[in-house]
Parts: structure tokens; C-alpha cells; sequence
């Protein structure tokens, strides 16, 4: 009588609001192949301190829970009172018993790691435990969505350490599949924290893990907000190398390209990764303008050299030894270099153009 008596009234207020059951509720749905959960509700639902139970609901509010065969019905009757029913495995369970009990506080966590009322839980989970609590809570809510919003609460906060900082890029590496929640979360990194090797190394870590380009690229450009520091020069340039293509990876390396030289072993690697693209156009782009920095070390203009050779057209990798060619320095070992390097132009016009500027640079 008493699982009549309340259907009936909650029927009565969704009459009432417009229909509820069809267009004036709220609903989430999941369903992993294994197990169905879904929640339709309407009104304000609070749940008590410990999540274990239901509070309140607003007057006309309800709440409705399926998980399998086991299911909750919340609601206030006509006389304002607070009214649960449960069903475990389809059949009716008294909601005042240790076991209706049990089932309840299932219930609500079901709700909570669907993302049900994730505002009020973020705000009590920080409240109780801070950063650490809601880094934790990421293991145990369910989609890429709620994980994503406990992570941007964190990311979005204040006077967060490094550690911090990395551990919720780590979270965000092991339990996100999607490549924009990942890049969307990148971006709210304050870029402050990239300088610090522990965060660099989990960030750029992360654009590797994605898939698309785009996501790369963008979480790539927000890295080189700032100056990058020569020890994280290489692992740049390792996450620049896992873009699939020139376009892409041509305007993270001209970015990169403007930034101070760093030579040595952060200039052999970036003349190692533009000699491996496959676009002529794009390579002899990025070489000249890496002609054009101030390259002081003769090694660095002999791997400068040397990389022009991986230039297939002859028209292409002229123009980039005519850059090159009226900057050299005038060392000997360096032009007899770069002369081997324009005999590898068999057109007569276009190995002329390179003699050319080198000689007119050694007249200087």
C-alpha cells in the first residue's frame, strides 16, 4: 500500500509540473554493456554529510534511480515528509533496515560517480580533504566528463604545488580517453609550473599520449607560452616529433624556432627532427629560419650544412644554402663544407646562386 500510495503522488506533481516523466525531468544514463544506470530526477536533492543518505527534496521535487533490477524512488508526500522506497533485485526492501540502508548509500554513490550533484560534491570533497581528496575521488567516478570537471577544480585552484600540478596531469594521462578533455586541461596548466622538470615531464608526457594533431598542437602552443629552459629543450622537441604531420609540426617548430638558441645537443636535436620531414617546403622554411638566429658555434653551421643535403629538391635546398652562404663564418673547414654541400647541385644556375653567396660574404 504504502509503494502505491507514494507513486501515486509523485505521479500527481509530474502531472502537475507539465508531464514530468516525458519532457520536465532530469536524467542520466549509463551503460557499460554489463550494468544499466539511470537517474531521473527534478527539484533540489541534498544528501547528508556522509553521502549515505538522502537529506531532503524540495516540495514537487522526486528522485528515481535504476541500477539493474535494484531501484530507488524518492519524493515528499502531501504532507511535506521525506519518503524513500527501494527495491533490491526487484524486490521491496524496507528502507529503515540495516539492508535498506546499505542500499541506499549504493545508491547515492551509483549517483555520485555518475556525476550526479558533482558541484556540491566537488565543494564537500575539498572541504573535508582538499587537492589530495579530489585527486583521489578521479579513481572512482565513472566518464571522461566527471573525472575531467574534479581535475579542473584542481587545476583551476589556488597556491597549488608543483607536486600537485603533476599529479593531476598524471590523473588525467591514466584515467582520460579523450583528447579534448586532455588538451582542455593542459591549457588551464599555469604555465608558471611548466619550469618545474617533474610537471614539464608528465606534461609533455601527456600531448604524446594523444591521438589527434590538433589537440597536440594546441596543448604544444600553450608550452611555449613561455621561454623553454635548455634542459627541457629535448623532451620539446620529442613531443614535437610525435605530430604526424608537416603542418602541424612546422608551426610548433617555427614557435620554437623564434625562442633564445639553445645549441649543442637542443640544436642537433632540432636539426635531427626538421631533416627527418618530409616536406621540402616546410623544411627549407624552418632551416632558413634557423640560418637567421645567431648561430655561434661552428659545429652548429656544419649540422646547419649537413641538414640542407636532406633538402630532395635542388631549386629548394639552393635557396637554404644561399641563407646560409651569407652568414657562414669565414673559417675554411666551414666552407669547404658548404661547398661540398652546393656541389650537390647539379644545375649550373642554381650552384652558381650558391657560390655566389658565399664569396660575397668572404669579401666582406
Amino acid at each position: 500500500m504504502k509503494a502505491i500510495t507514494l507513486w501515486s503522488f509523485l505521479a500527481g506533481v509530474c502531472l502537475f509540473a507539465g508531464a514530468c516523466h516525458h519532457h520536465g525531468h532530469n536524467r542520466m544514463v549509463m551503460n557499460d554493456g554489463v550494468n544499466r544506470v539511470e537517474v531521473r530526477y527534478d527539484g533540489d536533492i541534498q544528501f547528508n554529510d556522509d553521502e549515505t543518505a538522502i537529506a531532503r527534496i524540495s516540495p514537487g521535487g522526486y528522485l528515481e534511480y535504476w541500477r539493474n533490477d535494484d531501484h530507488l524512488l524518492a519524493g515528499t508526500n502531501d504532507k511535506g515528509l521525506l519518503q524513500v522506497e527501494l527495491y533490491e533485485n526487484g524486490k521491496p526492501i524496507d528502507a529503515g533496515s540495516v539492508e535498506g540502508k546499505a542500499l541506499e548509500s549504493r545508491v547515492i554513490r551509483g549517483m555520485i560517480n555518475l556525476g550526479f550533484d558533482i558541484n556540491g560534491r566537488i565543494d564537500r570533497l575539498y572541504r573535508k580533504g582538499g587537492y589530495p581528496a579530489l585527486l583521489s575521488a578521479v579513481d572512482s567516478v565513472d566518464g571522461d566528463y566527471v573525472r575531467a570537471r574534479y581535475l579542473e577544480r584542481i587545476l583551476d585552484g589556488d597556491s597549488l604545488s608543483a607536486g600537485t600540478v603533476a599529479a593531476a596531469i598524471g590523473k588525467m594521462r591514466d584515467k582520460l580517453g579523450s583528447d579534448y578533455d586532455k588538451n582542455r586541461l593542459l591549457e588551464k596548466v599555469d604555465t608558471a609550473y611548466l619550469k618545474n622538470d617533474s610537471v614539464c615531464e608528465d606534461y609533455l608526457a601527456a600531448v604524446k599520449d594523444m591521438h589527434g594533431d590538433y589537440e597536440k598542437s594546441q596543448s604544444l602552443q600553450h608550452y611555449l607560452r613561455v621561454t623553454v629552459p635548455v634542459p627541457q629543450y629535448v623532451r620539446v622537441l620529442d613531443a614535437v616529433g610525435s605530430l604526424g604531420g608537416n603542418y602541424e609540426r612546422s608551426n610548433i617548430l617555427r614557435e620554437l624556432i623564434e625562442q633564445p638558441l639553445a645549441e649543442g645537443r637542443p640544436f642537433d636535436s632540432l636539426l635531427n627532427l626538421v631533416g627527418k620531414m618530409s616536406g621540402d617546403y616546410e623544411k627549407g622554411n624552418l632551416l632558413k629560419q634557423i640560418a637567421h638566429k645567431d648561430v655561434r658555434e661552428n659545429g652548429s653551421w656544419a649540422g646547419l650544412i649537413r641538414t640542407t643535403l636532406t633538402v630532395s629538391g635542388e631549386y629548394d635546398r639552393t635557396n637554404v644554402l644561399v641563407e646560409i652562404g651569407q652568414r657562414l663564418p669565414k673559417t675554411d673547414s666551414l666552407r669547404v663544407l658548404y661547398m661540398d654541400a652546393a656541389k650537390t647541385v647539379h644545375s649550373n644556375e642554381d650552384y652558381g646562386r650558391a657560390v655566389k653567396a658565399v664569396e660575397l660574404e668572404a669579401r666582406k
